[in-house]
């Protein structure tokens, strides 16, 4: 995935996604529709440009001692806004879209490739420098509210 953008819309122009670069350490709550929590786990996440391309790795660590990683690469589409794919499913079969709004906040939104239904829309507010909250909206595939998650992360390397 290369980005065919003039430079001007390159990532070094955009004001919130290089303040994530870094690797981060979160606590992570999913709670279902009622509120009621359904799991907790950790995940240290690498953020990194590279090629003018957002690249992720999202490990998460469970309770029971499992863990899964999950890959993703962002390109920039319009100022302010970056589409990010996943490459193992079930993110695969996912379209994201971030945008990035005033200094600090980026909005995603997350559809089904194939139903082109919303299934989440995520909150990630750079509170401070090393320091982010994310709240995150998950749809069941008539639009009602399926799941909820609460994520507090650290800046803990660059």
């Amino acid at each position: 995935m290369t980005s065919n953008l003039p430079i001007s819309e390159q990532f070094t122009t955009l004001k919130v996604f290089p303040k994530h670069e870094g690797v981060w350490e979160g606590r992570w709550i999913r709670l279902d529709a009622e509120g009621k929590e359904i799991a907790r786990f950790t995940a240290v996440l690498t953020k990194r440009l590279v090629d003018n391309q957002w690249v992720q790795t999202n490990t998460y660590q469970f309770a029971d001692g499992s863990s899964t990683t999950q890959n993703f690469v962002g390109i920039i589409t319009a100022p302010g806004t970056v589409e990010i794919k996943g490459a193992e499913p079930p993110f695969d079969q996912y379209r994201a879209i971030a945008q990035e709004h005033g200094e600090n906040l980026i909005i995603f939104n997350v559809w089904d490739q194939a139903t082109g239904g919303l299934i989440g829309t995520e909150l990630i507010n750079l509170v401070q420098p090393d320091y982010c909250v994310r709240t995150s909206q998950g749809f069941n595939p008539d639009g009602s509210l399926k799941s909820m998650m609460m994520i507090t992360e650290r800046k803990i390397g660059e």
